[in-house]
Formats: C-alpha cells, sequence, structure tokens
C-alpha cells in the first residue's frame, strides 16, 4: 500500500510541475539555454570542454525533453499561441557564438558533437514520427 502512495506521489508530483502553455515552456526553455551557456562560458581549454562533456550532455537531453514536450502540447492544443519575445533572439545568438567559439578549442567540435548526438538523434526520430502520424491521418 506504501509503495502505491509513493508511486502516486511521484507522479503527482511530475504532473503538477510540467509546463500548461506554451508561454511556460518557453520560458523553461530560456532557463535551460542560461544555464547551457553559463556553462559554454566557462570553458576556456580542451580539459575543460572534456570535464564538462557530461554536464553538456544532460543539458541538451533535458533541452530534447523539452522540446518534445512542447511540440506534443502544440499537437494537442494548435489553438494555443505564444509570440516569442525579441530577446530570446539574443540569446540563441549568444549560444551560437559560444559553440563557434569551443568549436575553435582542440577537439572543440568532436567533444560537442558528442555530447549532442543522442540528443539530437532522439529529437530527430521524434520528428520522424509526428510526419508519419501526419500522413497516416490524411
Amino acid at each position: 500500500m506504501l509503495k502505491w502512495v509513493g508511486i502516486f506521489l511521484i507522479y503527482f508530483c511530475l504532473w503538477g510541475c510540467s509546463p500548461s502553455s506554451l508561454e511556460e515552456y518557453h520560458y523553461e526553455g530560456q532557463t535551460l539555454s542560461k544555464k547551457l551557456l553559463n556553462e559554454l562560458k566557462s570553458i576556456e581549454s580542451r580539459e575543460d570542454l572534456e570535464r564538462a562533456v557530461p554536464y553538456l550532455k544532460k543539458q541538451f537531453e533535458s533541452l530534447v525533453d523539452l522540446m518534445i514536450e512542447a511540440r506534443n502540447f502544440q499537437e494537442k492544443y494548435p489553438e494555443e499561441y505564444f509570440d516569442e519575445p525579441e530577446y530570446a533572439v539574443s540569446l540563441d545568438d549568444e549560444l551560437l557564438e559560444e559553440i563557434k567559439r569551443i568549436y575553435q578549442l582542440e577537439k572543440g567540435r568532436v567533444l560537442i558533437e558528442k555530447a549532442q548526438r543522442e540528443s539530437l538523434l532522439r529529437l530527430d526520430a521524434f520528428k520522424r514520427s509526428l510526419i508519419k502520424q501526419r500522413s497516416g491521418f490524411k
């Protein structure tokens, strides 16, 4: 009995913590992106990057999880709309600049791509499944 109560509490907490609007997904994505940006800014050498790869991998996985959740939410509630603020573009630009800087480090490109690989494959598989679902309904 105690086991079921624990499972219910975990489910309730997870359900209660998930975003309930595109705006909330956006702000959660901003938070994750800022954490990633801060980590990237702290990387000055190949050794720093090698130490950071496990953390970067987790950050990329978290971002992909959030993107998939947001896309599923958007599919479920197509009338929901969120106009992305302009400051979001500057964060994207900052992330791009940091990635470019890290690519210039010895083995930088290889290590960043290693950290991103699984997340990008999962995101691609999700995108393909959406396309397949849509083509099956038409």
